[in-house]
């Protein structure tokens, strides 16, 4: 599992306990607080091989992609075939999400440039152009976090063959 966007590590280190498999981490910092193993990229390119996860997190990061299309086509490159992302994402929904959304994004507009929130089918439809298909999804509760209460979805895609 490839934890994509990891931030401290202590999510890749949690998957990789309750799984009994490898989680790496990958973040534009330059380390982390976890023990986990752990590889630092340029926002860019994925430093690793093709093919090689059988699945990808990203968990509350694909609004921080200043390249969403390119951004997802690293996910595709790195998955092997019939591989599964999970992707964790806030909606703006109504007037309230878009507020919580702005602040968001003005909270991190320095550290990662600007944020860009998409409706659940804008985000169907970016999967569907990148070569995924959304396999499930379901609702979360925006009081998740709740110095951040939002509209929140979790989608899992999976790769398609071509």
């Amino acid at each position: 599992v490839l934890d994509v966007g990891c931030g401290g590590g202590f999510i890749a280190h949690h998957l990789s306990a309750l799984l009994g498999s490898r989680v790496t981490g990958l973040d534009v910092r330059r380390g982390v607080a976890a023990p986990i193993e752990y590889l630092c990229y340029d926002g860019t390119r994925f430093p690793v091989p093709d093919a090689a996860f059988d699945a990808v997190v990203l968990c509350y990061v694909l609004h921080h992609a200043q390249d969403q299309p390119a951004f997802l086509g690293e996910v595709r490159r790195v998955l092997r075939g019939g591989g599964l992302a999970v992707v964790y994402e806030d909606i703006p929904e109504n007037g309230w999400d878009r507020t919580m959304c702005s602040a968001h994004d003005r909270a991190w507009r320095r550290r990662t440039g600007p944020c860009t929130f998409r409706r659940e089918w804008d985000w169907r439809a970016l999967f569907n152009s990148a070569g995924f298909e959304v396999a499930a999804e379901r609702r979360l509760s925006r009081w998740r976090n709740l110095a951040h209460p939002v509209r929140r979805r979790v989608f899992v895609l999976k790769r398609n063959a071509v």
